[in-house]
């Protein structure tokens, strides 16, 4: 995980910890399973909700906060 991105994750996870369990998962075997179902090319945001299923998929890592904020409404949004 990149120091950026962790940064980011690690902010928001102390703003929303009552509201959304944040995980961060490096890639390695367990885990590309998951990118291959999430149809990622290598890494990147795989958001769930509760039950497990993908709510919103963002592609590698070269995006900014704003775009983890706008993943962590669109679970929110799904929560309601």
């Amino acid at each position: 995980m990149c120091t950026k991105i962790t940064a980011i994750v690690n902010e928001l996870e102390k703003e929303y910890k009552e509201k959304i369990d944040f995980k961060l998962v490096k890639v390695d075997e367990e885990s590309k399973k998951e990118i291959k179902d999430a149809k990622l090319k290598s890494h990147g945001i795989v958001a769930k909700n509760k039950d497990s299923e993908i709510v919103m998929i963002v592609e590698g890592h070269k995006y900014t906060k704003d775009k983890v904020v706008e993943v962590v409404n669109k679970i929110l949004e799904k929560k309601e």
